[in-house]
């Protein structure tokens, strides 16, 4: 996978990268795609955002854009959590859209007063 492009922002802590997958439209998953850019860059998986995956017209090449983060704790500060969302299986969006369900309905109110 060769970096075809990169750009760093000191400010946001993070650095925008560009690559090409050879032979993977089709066999590789989001998750897989962040593993492999955090080996290729030297960092956790946790630092690494997947921002788009476009697959090349008549060939099996896939262009991928990602973030890769200095930290965990300025991913968290700057990057859209519905980004990270689109990565997650079924069951696990499922899990979190029962949580949020949870979170947002009112506890139990004591009754009201007369």
């Amino acid at each position: 996978m060769p970096v075809e492009k990169k750009s760093e922002s000191k400010v946001l802590d993070r650095a925008k990268v560009e690559l090409t997958m050879d032979d993977k439209s089709g066999k590789i998953s989001r998750k897989e795609a962040i593993a492999a850019v955090a080996q290729e860059m030297g960092t956790a998986v946790e630092n690494v955002a997947l921002i788009r995956m476009e697959g090349e017209s008549g060939t099996t090449r896939i262009r991928g854009k990602f973030y890769v983060y200095g930290s965990a704790a300025s991913k968290k500060n700057v990057h859209p959590s519905y980004l990270d969302e689109r990565s997650l299986s079924k069951e696990e969006r499922e899990k979190l859209k029962q949580e949020r369900k949870k979170a947002k309905a009112p506890a139990p109110a004591a009754e009201a007063k007369k």
